[in-house]
């Protein structure tokens, strides 16, 4: 979709506001025009030398017949000449007053009203493009994250986006408002002397055409700068995440010369934006001073030699002339702000374009809770990179069963159970539930019935019962205790400065490593899934806390089909069955008893791990 139509489709929703922020915008170009044609008949008034208090009105400006309705504005400038002229000069001076502070009051109620709301479609715009945004991030699968710094993505959602009210302030405020300025002071212009209006025309392309070279060259730098933005905040948010790490390391200095150097890119990339950026308004301002000289020059000889330019309408020129300076500044810089705006919106569309790898056919159906079996046939897959991580994975879980799968880092583990999830899809080979293939089923019921537990705990910036009831949000706090009980995690909830109200911090910062893993399996039997993923649950817990985690987990694991990875094998050796890994390949499966008899894998895995 093209940029400016996407833009639209952003915009339609406050249409009505943005239609009464144009009505006003008029408003102020109108009475700022208007304003402009006070300056003949106030010179006139205020200095003709004329005996008495008799003032020859002014000729009215000069309409083209093809104007539509020019012989009715003939007749109101008649009409206004009478008012002003055909009386007293003090009357008609006063009157003249009075008409000014009522254009200005005009000129700046609708100016202030045009700009608040203005901002407020800008605003609502852009809060509604980072909604969109973050909602798309949603959507979108786990394989998009892989290879992405998490500081680019924070990047694309906050400094993009904010950057792109450039254009939306730009169009919005500069384009229709100045816009609007613009063409009114140049009917005056024109209006009041067409010789020098041409003579005008002659100044403004050529500055125009090297605007235009600018603004190329700051769009295309603007997309650099933010990519070193993204850089930036992509090592802040890791070197914050990761404290602990740097500081048991020693690596203060290194992660702060890593930061400088980023710092240092940003800043010589934003430099070089600004540099060829700054040119637009020396060039459109010596342009401007350029067009004034040449005008003052033609207009005293069209004043003193000719007599063909009263000295009221030319002071009128001139005075419109340099109201076109504010809007011509404005939308010189304009041109600024929309390429820079465009390199922003390229980024940030492009992540729009991104299309989930996964995501349910037309067709879909909701899955039945599992009465049966779940099955891989000869499941494979591979990430990108193309080398395959699982081959021909083939086996079958009966409902209510616990199987264990054991093998070394990079078997295919923790992949098999991301499949099962529906977090990635098969290469080859398909995954099914009581026969229905997940690629049939909608993958909202396949997660409803799914709980998850793993050594990597994901808690959040909140109460100790939020994120137990983390996706129940309006589940009774008896329910929130009886699943802390079960997880053996209601005695040192209690313990906390607020109990259950206790917010833990990002990650869960506060806790301990065995507390945040009690709260992850609280929150699994507060969902009570009919299938568990237990993940890594126990590997990296002190006696104790492996302890109490593991009876936590064993009231979790009855009475549901369970999945569970283990590299302590004491801690599968119940298992109705044990899938033993090797390569992305099933190598055995058996019985813990069956498998140490048979002295293969399985067997030299557990005389590793017990020979002491």
């Amino acid at each position: 979709m093209p940029t400016f139509r996407r833009y639209l489709s952003l915009l339609r929703p406050h249409r009505a506001r943005l239609a009464l922020a144009i009505v006003f915008m008029l408003l102020n170009a109108i009475s700022t025009t208007l304003s402009f044609t006070m300056v003949e008949p106030f010179t006139k008034l205020l200095f003709a030398t004329v005996s008495g208090d008799a003032v020859a009105a002014p000729a009215p400006l000069p309409l083209p017949d093809f104007v539509p309705g020019a012989h009715a504005i003939a007749g109101l400038a008649a009409d206004w000449n009478h008012w002003l002229f055909d009386t007293r000069r003090i009357v008609g001076f006063e009157r003249l007053c009075f008409v000014i502070l009522g254009l200005f009051f005009v000129k700046n109620v609708s100016e202030y009203l045009s700009s608040f709301l203005s901002v407020s479609v800008e605003q609502a715009m852009l809060r509604d493009l980072r909604g969109i945004v973050f909602a798309h991030l949603q959507r979108l699968s786990l394989s998009f994250y892989h290879g992405k710094r998490t500081g680019a993505l924070i990047s694309q959602v906050t400094n993009d986006v904010d950057i792109m009210r450039q254009i939306i302030a730009a169009g919005i405020s500069n384009l229709l408002k100045d816009g609007l300025t613009l063409v009114g002071c140049l009917v005056i212009v024109f209006l009041s002397s067409w010789k020098l209006a041409l003579l005008s025309m002659l100044v403004l392309p050529p500055a125009g055409w090297m605007l235009a070279v600018i603004g190329r060259k700051v769009r295309s730098r603007s997309g650099r700068t933010q990519e070193r933005m993204a850089d930036l905040t992509g090592i802040l948010q890791e070197s914050i995440m990761g404290a602990r790490v740097v500081k048991a390391f020693g690596m203060e200095g290194f992660e702060q010369s890593r930061f400088e150097k980023a710092n240092q890119g940003y800043f010589a990339s934003f430099v070089r934006m600004r540099r060829v950026a700054s040119a637009a308004k020396p060039i459109s301002e010596y342009a401007m001073i350029l067009l004034a000289v040449g005008i003052a020059w033609v207009g005293a000889r069209e004043i003193f030699e000719h007599q063909s330019l009263p000295p009221g309408r030319f002071l009128q020129f001139v005075t419109a002339l340099l109201g076109i300076i504010g809007p011509v500044k404005s939308l010189s810089e304009l041109n600024n702000s929309i390429a820079a705006g465009l390199g922003a919106s390229d980024r940030v569309f492009r992540l729009l374009d991104t299309e989930p790898t996964i995501s349910d056919r037309p067709d879909a159906r909701d899955l039945p809770p599992l009465t049966d079996a779940v099955r891989f046939e000869k499941v494979g897959f591979s990430y990108d990179t193309g080398d395959p991580v699982l081959r021909d994975v083939d086996f079958e879980v009966k409902r209510g069963e616990v199987v264990a799968l054991v093998g070394a880092s990079g078997a295919g583990k923790s992949t098999t159970l991301d499949l099962l999830g529906r977090f990635y899809e098969p290469t080859s080979g398909r995954i099914t539930f009581d026969g229905i293939d997940l690629r049939d089923a909608r993958t909202s019921s396949l997660r409803r019935q799914l709980g998850i537990v793993t050594q990597e705990t994901i808690l959040f910036h909140d109460s100790v019962r939020a994120n137990i009831a983390y996706g129940l949000p309006d589940v009774p706090m008896e329910r929130v205790r009886e699943a802390a009980r079960a997880a053996n995690a209601h005695t040192f909830i209690e313990k906390l400065p607020e109990g259950y109200d206790t917010v833990i911090g990002d990650r869960g910062v506060r806790l301990s490593g065995g507390e945040r893993q009690r709260l992850a399996i609280a929150r699994a039997l507060l969902k009570n899934p009919p299938l568990l993923l237990l993940d890594e649950a126990t590997s990296a817990l002190d006696t104790e806390n492996e302890r109490l985690v593991q009876e936590a987990l064993e009231r979790l694991m009855r009475e549901r089909t369970v999945f569970v990875i283990a590299h302590r094998l004491s801690t599968v050796q119940h298992a109705n069955r044990i899938l033993v890994f090797e390569g992305g390949r099933i190598v055995e499966s058996g019985t813990h008893a069956e498998l140490l008899a048979a002295g293969g894998a399985y067997r030299r895995l557990h005389d590793l791990q017990f020979r002491d």
